[in-house]
């Protein structure tokens, strides 16, 4: 059976907060462990465990050891700063990001969907041999654009089987004429 969604809001059941704290903790800690396994990369995590009953010398919970930890932050402060910050966004970095992405799609939707319009209203033109009487003048004049854009693939296109019909009369001719 599937699971429902998942409300992402602060759980106010301390017994209910706790017991999932654990079992995300340990999903988490699982997962940074097959990453690195499984691709071959250093991982680390560091986990504090911020509940009002937790003493305040109580050490983070750390994967895969301390010392493990300590190495990674080793090597990644090691690294230039310019490489540190190259991949690194913040949560509004990363919506600004994915929102300018959603929106190309959506403008090439949009382009697709209206080649698609206007192949079937030119479709639908042929059969009727005629324009409907309903047309406004940004429907017409963009019918005329994309009438006129396939107009000049069509004479591109014949452009290129001219010049291929002429090298290859040119090839039979000089082939013609250097056996003789």
């Amino acid at each position: 059976m599937a699971r429902s969604k998942v409300k992402l809001a602060y759980i106010t059941n301390d017994a209910a907060r706790r017991v999932t704290y654990k079992k995300r903790k340990r999903g988490m800690m699982k997962k940074i462990s097959e990453l690195s396994t499984l691709c071959g990369v250093d991982a680390c995590a560091i986990v504090y465990n911020s509940r009002q009953d937790a003493h305040p010398l109580d050490e983070p919970e750390v994967w895969p050891s301390r010392m493990g930890v300590e190495r990674v932050i080793e090597k990644f402060r090691q690294m230039p700063e310019i490489d540190q910050n190259r991949k690194r966004m913040d949560h509004a970095d990363y919506l600004t990001l994915r929102i300018a992405k959603e929106k190309e799609k959506l403008k090439k939707k949009r382009h697709d969907n209206n080649e698609k319009e206007f192949q079937l209203r030119m479709h639908d033109f042929m059969l009727r041999n005629r324009l409907p009487e309903n047309l406004s003048f940004f429907d017409l004049n963009n019918l005329a654009y994309h009438t006129d854009m396939k107009l000049r693939e069509i004479d591109m296109r014949l452009q290129m089987l001219l010049e291929k019909e002429n090298k290859e009369m040119m090839m039979d001719f000089a082939s013609s004429s250097g056996g003789a």
